[in-house]
This record gives C-alpha cells, sequence and structure tokens, in this order.
C-alpha cells in the first residue's frame, strides 16, 4: 500500500508527554497516529468523547497552577514585567 505523509503542529509540550505515553504502550508517534485514523475510519466518528466541560484531571490540574501563580505573584522577589515588556517578549516567541 502506498503511504501518504501528514504534517502536523502541536505545542511541544503535548508532544513530549504523548510520546512518552505513546512509548510507554509500545508505539512511536506515526503509529498512535495511524491507531487514531484507523478507529476514526471505522467507527466513522472521533474515537474519544469532546466536551465543553474539562475533565477531573485537567481542572485538578488548573487548580494547582492558579495556586502556584497566585503565590508567585504575592512574592514581592518575584520578578515583574510591564504590559508593554510582556508583548514585546510574547511577540518575539512567536515570530
Amino acid at each position: 500500500m502506498e503511504k501518504a505523509f501528514i504534517t502536523i503542529r502541536t505545542d511541544d509540550f503535548i508532544k513530549r508527554q504523548a510520546t512518552e505515553l505513546l512509548a510507554n504502550m509500545g508505539m512511536d508517534m506515526t503509529t498512535g497516529i495511524n491507531v487514531f485514523l484507523r478507529s476514526l475510519v471505522r467507527s466513522g466518528q472521533i474515537p474519544f468523547t469532546i466536551s465543553s466541560e474539562p475533565s477531573v484531571e485537567y481542572r485538578e490540574w488548573m487548580k494547582q497552577e492558579l495556586a502556584k501563580s497566585y503565590e508567585l505573584a504575592q512574592n514581592p522577589e518575584t520578578p515583574r514585567m510591564s504590559h508593554e515588556e510582556f508583548w514585546r517578549e510574547f511577540d518575539g516567541v512567536n515570530q
């Protein structure tokens, strides 16, 4: 069977996590994506539930991240930057 190439973009952090999880299952990224695509084609639908409600795991993670952010914001030694500095740095990263 002739092979086709797919190029996708994703967050580097998500890619690293997915690569590690797939490796723990004995798969590489290509195999994992092919499993997803075959399941999609076989069932005619995305093989997992998509919801506007965040998962319990995500909500717990977000609570922890917000608590860390709050602690950093309360610490007077936390480096600060102006809005202008933030956007200048942000634009530099996203070019």
